[in-house]
């Protein structure tokens, strides 16, 4: 079996959503850059924002919490 045929058949195994997902992960990691879109960008910012406001925790207390 190929590359290809090896693909091809894994693909036609998954949903709507994951094949969705995959290609956008295709797209994105065939760019020679990492630029975030202006949502993405707004996103980081809001959490930064949210970060100099005390609003979060890291992930000690999040274990923590969750009793791991």
């Amino acid at each position: 079996m190929t590359a290809k045929q090896a693909l091809h058949e894994r693909i036609e195994h998954l949903s709507e959503d994951e094949a969705e997902e995959l290609l956008a992960r295709l797209d994105w990691e065939s760019t020679e850059t990492e630029t975030l879109t202006e949502e993405e960008l707004a996103e980081v910012l809001a959490g930064k924002r949210e970060v100099a406001a005390g609003e979060s925790v890291d992930g000690e207390e999040v274990f923590r919490r969750l009793n791991l």
